[in-house]
């Protein structure tokens, strides 16, 4: 069945192989910021995003018009799905997979110590 353009992808498919931490590594590198994955079991759509997201940027700048269409950009370049056509309410991770929060929990967990051995092993 041929899926309508006018219609928003339900899910990004993002899940499991290393692509949900280049995403929201992607999103921390265009806003040059930090997420706390405290909560990021719990991330499910790509509004669950934007909303760790907001609370990481300075105030002035997370009310911006701007926030929205960058992270939606960021967070969906390398999966083939068009930034434009994401919405909150976009799922990260493609329909059938695992469960998410787990996926997505273990990912952030996983960029993490990704970061500190960069930091302490730079290179």
């Amino acid at each position: 069945m041929a899926k309508s353009a006018n219609q928003p992808p339900r899910s990004l498919g993002l899940g499991g192989d290393g692509d949900e931490i280049a995403a929201i590594a992607e999103v921390e590198r265009q806003f040059a910021v930090k997420l706390d994955y405290t909560g990021s079991a719990h991330w499910v759509t790509v509004g669950d995003v934007y909303a760790a997201l907001q609370k990481a940027l300075p105030l002035d700048h997370g009310a911006s018009r701007n926030v929205w269409p960058m992270l939606a950009k960021a967070i969906s370049q390398g999966t083939g799905v068009d930034g434009n056509a994401v919405t909150p309410d976009t799922l990260l991770l493609g329909e059938g997979r695992f469960d998410r929060r787990v996926a997505i929990g273990v990912a952030c967990i996983a960029g993490v110590a990704f970061a500190v051995a960069r930091h302490w092993w730079p290179g």
